[in-house]
C-alpha cells in the first residue's frame, strides 16, 4: 500500500473538515457554509462513505488533501506531509533534500519554540521571568501548555543555537526570527523578552510575541512587544491566536470571544472559558471574520474604554456587521480580561456568559457623549450610530434599531431611514467578497458538470445527442466520459488519473445527491433544458470572438464574412429562444 493510500485510510475526512468549520448532519452526509465563496445558505456537503467533499454552489471539491491544500494554501508535498503527521504515517518516499521552504520555516520555528521554553526555566533571568509569570497569575500547567518561554537579552544565542543544528542565516531571517544589519551580519530580533509562540489552526509554531521584562537591566530596543513580521508561514491578518486551543469550544459554544491581548486569552482559557481567541496586535481583518465564520456567526468582543473608538477597531465592527456576525460587547469592571481572572476569575466567567448587542452599545455610547435634546446633538448621535445599523443584514434586526433610536432622539423613524440611506459606511460590501473572485468557476464548466452528473443517471440520454452536440463538452474529462457513455461502456472500463479519478468521484457525488430521486421525465427535461443552455453559451462564446475579428479588420472585405457568420449564429440563438 503506498503512502498515499495509507493516508487516505487512516484520515477522517469529516473529522479533519470540522477542525476548521462547522459542519451539522444530513442524512448520511454532513453540511456546512462554504469557506471558499461567500452564501448564507450551506452547500458545501461531505461524504463519509467517500471521503470526499464538494460545495454545489462554487463547484470546488476533492479529498482530504485537496481541502488542506484550498484551505492552508498548500502544495501538494505540503499537505501529504501534514496529514502524514496527523495520520501518525512516517512517509516512505521522503525526501529531505527536497523540502520546502515553508516546511524549513515550519521546522526553524518550532526549535526556536523549544530554546525559549528551555531558557525559561533554565537561565538565571528565565527564571525571574517564571516568576513573573506566575505573579501574573499563571500556574506551571498553562505556562507549560501555551509553551511560554524567554529570550536572553543576548544578540546571538538563538542564532548560534539555531546554526548549531543544521539552520541557515537565510532560513533563521525568513522566519522572522533575526534582523539583518545593513553590512549583511544578523542578530536576535527577540532579547530579553518574554515569549508567546503564536501558532496556526494545527498548532504549528508560524511566530512569536516578545513582552519586554521589566525587570531586567539595561536599555531594550522597541516597544512593550515586538511580533514576528510577515513571512511565508505567518501572516498577522489571517492568524487568531489561541484559535488552535478554542476551535472546538467555539463550535460547541456556538459562540466566541474575542479579545486584546495574549495573556487574555491564556488566562480566561485557565479560567475554563475556552472559546477565547486574540488577533495577534492588530485589528479583525477579513481574513480573521472569513475563518471564525467557520465555526460561529457569534462574535462577542472585550475591549477596553480607549480601544472601542479607535478607528481601526470600528472598521473590524464594520466588518462584521457587513459579513452577517451577530455581535456584542462584553463590558469588564478590570482593565482587562487578564487583570479581571486574577482577582475574581468568577466574575469573568459570569461577565463572558452575557453580552450587549454592539449596536445598543454604540448608541449608549453616542448618547453618553452627545446631548440628545439638541439639534446638534441629535445630529453627532445619527452621524456616529446610522453608519453602523446600515450595515446590519438582517433588515428585521435593522428595523429594530432604527426604533429604537427612533425613540431615544424623539425623531421621526422615516426621517432616520432616510438619513441612513444617505449615509456612507466606509466599508465597501466588495471587500467581503473580492477575495473570492478567483475561486469562481466559469458559468460554463458549472453547467457541464451538471448535465455529466444527470447522464449518469441516463446514460441511454448519451446515444441519442447527434455529432453538432458532441462538442457541448468543452471539458477534456467530461468530454472522454461523455464519449464512453455514448458508446455503452462503463465508467471505469479505462484507469483515469488521481486527478481525474478525484474530479469524477465528485460528479458521481453531486449525481446522487442531487438527481438521486428525479423520475425519468424529470431527468429527460433537465437533460434538454441544459443542452439548450450550453448550446447558447457555446453560439455566444463564438459571436463574441467574431465581434473581436470585427473591430480588428482593417477593411470591409475582411468584415462582410464575419458580419455573416455573426448573422449565421445569430439565428441558432434565436432558434434555441
Amino acid at each position: 500500500m503506498t503512502d498515499l493510500e495509507q493516508i487516505k485510510e487512516r484520515i477522517d475526512i469529516v473529522e479533519l473538515i470540522q477542525s476548521y468549520l462547522r459542519l451539522q448532519k444530513a442524512g448520511m452526509n454532513y453540511k456546512g457554509l462554504c469557506p471558499f465563496h461567500n452564501e448564507k445558505t450551506p452547500s458545501f456537503m461531505v461524504s463519509p462513505s467517500r471521503q470526499i467533499w464538494h460545495c454545489f454552489g462554487c463547484s470546488l471539491g476533492g479529498d482530504a488533501f485537496k481541502f488542506l491544500m484550498q484551505i492552508e494554501g498548500l502544495e501538494f508535498k505540503e499537505a501529504l506531509e501534514r496529514l502524514a503527521k496527523r495520520a501518525g504515517i512516517q512517509l516512505k518516499h521522503f525526501n529531505r533534500e527536497a523540502v520546502s521552504e515553508k516546511t524549513k520555516l515550519y521546522e526553524v520555528s518550532e526549535l526556536a519554540a523549544k530554546f525559549f521554553e528551555k531558557q525559561l526555566g533554565e537561565s538565571e533571568n528565565g527564571k525571574k521571568a517564571l516568576e513573573y509569570l506566575k505573579e501574573r497569575g499563571l500556574k506551571n500547567e498553562t505556562i507549560s501548555q501555551w509553551r511560554l518561554g524567554y529570550a536572553p537579552n543576548t544578540w546571538n544565542s538563538l542564532k548560534s543555537f539555531l546554526k548549531n543544528a543544521g539552520f541557515s542565516e537565510k532560513e533563521i531571517y525568513a522566519a522572522g526570527l533575526s534582523v539583518k544589519k545593513e553590512e549583511g551580519n544578523y542578530y536576535d530580533r527577540f532579547r530579553g523578552r518574554i515569549m508567546f509562540p503564536i501558532s496556526d489552526i494545527n498548532s504549528q509554531v508560524v511566530g512569536f510575541t516578545g513582552r519586554i521584562f521589566e525587570q531586567l537591566t539595561g536599555e531594550i530596543e522597541g516597544g512593550k512587544y515586538i511580533n514576528t513580521p510577515q513571512t511565508l508561514i505567518y501572516d498577522k491578518s489571517k492568524v487568531l491566536y489561541g484559535l488552535d486551543k478554542a476551535k472546538m469550544d467555539i463550535r460547541k459554544s456556538n459562540r466566541v470571544i474575542a479579545v486584546e491581548g495574549n495573556m487574555d486569552v491564556i488566562m480566561s482559557h485557565q479560567a475554563g472559558v475556552k472559546n477565547v481567541v486574540a488577533s495577534s496586535g492588530t485589528a479583525l481583518t477579513n481574513q480573521h471574520l472569513r475563518i471564525l465564520k467557520r465555526y460561529t456567526q457569534n462574535l462577542d468582543l472585550c475591549f477596553d474604554e480607549d480601544s472601542a473608538g479607535e478607528t481601526a477597531t470600528k472598521r473590524g465592527i464594520d466588518l462584521a456587521l457587513s459579513q452577517g456576525f451577530n455581535i456584542g460587547v462584553a463590558n469588564i469592571s478590570a482593565k482587562d480580561p487578564a487583570d479581571l481572572i486574577k482577582e475574581n476569575p468568577k466574575e469573568w466567567i459570569a461577565t463572558s456568559a452575557k453580552s450587549q448587542p454592539i449596536i445598543k452599545f454604540y448608541i449608549v455610547k453616542a448618547l453618553e457623549n452627545h446631548d440628545s435634546t439638541t439639534a446638534l446633538g441629535k445630529k453627532n448621535i445619527s452621524l456616529e450610530v446610522l453608519p453602523m445599523i446600515k450595515l446590519v443584514e438582517n433588515k428585521v434586526e435593522q428595523a429594530h434599531w432604527l426604533d429604537e433610536l427612533s425613540q431615544k432622539l424623539k425623531v421621526d423613524q422615516k426621517v432616520l431611514v432616510k438619513a441612513m440611506a444617505e449615509t456612507k459606511t466606509g466599508v465597501r460590501r466588495q471587500e467581503t467578497e473580492k477575495e473570492f473572485e478567483n475561486l469562481e468557476p466559469s458559468p460554463r464548466l458549472l453547467l457541464e458538470e451538471t448535465l455529466l452528473a444527470l447522464l449518469l443517471k441516463m446514460p441511454q440520454k448519451s446515444e441519442e445527442l447527434n455529432p453538432e452536440e458532441f462538442e457541448i463538452f468543452q471539458d477534456k474529462l467530461y468530454n472522454s466520459v461523455f464519449e464512453r457513455l455514448k458508446m455503452g461502456e462503463t465508467l471505469f472500463s479505462q484507469p483515469f488519473s488521481y486527478e481525474d479519478n478525484l474530479r469524477l468521484e465528485l460528479i458521481k457525488f453531486k449525481s446522487d445527491e442531487y438527481f438521486g430521486d428525479l423520475e425519468e421525465k424529470d431527468l429527460e427535461n433537465e437533460i434538454s433544458r441544459l443542452i439548450k443552455s450550453l448550446k447558447k453559451e457555446l453560439i455566444l462564446g463564438k459571436i463574441k470572438d467574431l465581434e473581436i475579428k470585427i473591430k480588428e479588420a482593417k477593411n470591409q472585405e475582411e468584415v462582410s464574412p464575419l458580419l455573416q457568420q455573426v448573422q449565421k449564429f445569430s439565428n441558432k440563438l434565436s432558434s434555441l429562444n
